[in-house]
């Protein structure tokens, strides 16, 4: 079920709708700040935004061409650029390292110990996620492979319970869990960054929007942009902006788990990091474009893809290289 965003009182300028599908945890929180001081205004766009929960729905909505621009995972982004026409645009987050392995004190001091120990672990991840390449990468860190462990499929709200009811060995997880858990006293294993992985979060557009309204793409993102500036500025004023965010999608936190997020979200990528990211020297191979085969050799180990795709036609930095011009 989605979440909309209802837009405030504008002036009679006119205003071009662009449908903006997002997600109620952080990585919206940008373009609800772009809402919210009304910066889609001031290019002359209606976002139409509409948050979910996740990715999946996001993706179902891509196939019915029911939005214009979307945030998106890498793994979504992966498997859907090809298939359902979709275009990166952008790249707001580098995710590794708020992606981690948690266990109690007692376990992690073990294996930090004796890798060797890891051995038949018992692991709740949710399979097929960024979160499970990263334990594939930490895995591989200790010289161990999947098949060494057992891997118990679970949603992220599932193996926070879970683990918080003494179930299970380890625990993957991504915010705001990541401090759900380490209040109660678990440590981090492994992270994203320590495992090697380079995990991402992206705008994407249709191919047909962006050959159609390209003017709008690069307005959308000069928006957002915006918006990062504003976030970046001052961590009081953000935390109170997050504090509304979270009001408005029925979120509730801590103040170490809020204090946590906020610190993650002051550290998007302003356009100028995101087009050193999505572009390259000639002959080489821009980071973004590295960071999708790594997660399609995963997705290839596991069975949901055969081959890794030129993914160099379904990334364009054209419109972030527009949008960063005054």
């Amino acid at each position: 079920m989605a979440i909309v965003a209802v837009a405030p009182l504008v002036s009679a300028q006119r205003l071009e709708k662009v449908r903006t599908f997002s997600q109620t945890n952080y990585p919206g929180f940008i373009q609800f700040v772009a809402k919210e001081l009304g910066l889609f205004t001031k290019y002359g766009i209606d976002p139409d935004l509409r948050f979910f929960p996740s990715g999946a729905p996001i993706v179902q909505a891509a196939a019915a061409k029911e939005w214009d621009i979307a945030f998106l995972g890498a793994p979504p982004a992966v498997i859907g650029g090809s298939s359902l026409g979709m275009v990166t645009i952008g790249l707001i987050y580098d995710e590794a390292p708020q992606h981690k392995l948690f266990g109690r004190p007692d376990f992690v001091a073990k294996v930090l110990a004796n890798p060797a120990s890891l051995k038949g672990a018992k692991i709740f991840v949710t399979t097929l996620s960024t979160g499970h390449y990263m334990v594939e990468g930490c895995l591989r860190k200790f010289g161990l492979g999947s098949n060494d462990v057992s891997i118990i499929p679970s949603e992220q709200a599932a193996t926070l319970a879970a683990f918080t009811a003494g179930q299970g060995d380890l625990a993957q997880v991504w915010p705001p869990f990541t401090s759900a858990l380490q209040e109660r006293g678990n440590q981090v294993l492994c992270d994203g960054r320590q495992a090697g992985v380079d995990i991402v979060t992206v705008w994407v557009t249709t191919k047909d929007f962006a050959t159609k309204r390209p003017d709008l793409v690069v307005k959308w993102l000069k928006a957002n942009g915006d918006a990062v500036k504003w976030v970046q500025q001052d961590p009081a004023r953000t935390t109170k902006m997050y504090r509304k965010f979270m009001a408005f999608t029925g979120q509730t936190a801590t103040e170490t788990t809020l204090k946590d997020v906020v610190s993650f979200v002051m550290n998007a990528n302003t356009l100028d990091q995101q087009i050193r990211s999505m572009t390259a020297n000639e002959g080489a191979s821009p980071y973004i474009i590295r960071a999708y085969e790594g997660i399609a050799k995963f997705f290839i180990r596991n069975g949901r893809m055969k081959e890794v795709p030129d993914f160099r036609p379904l990334v364009d930095a054209s419109f972030l290289l527009k949008a960063a011009q005054p």
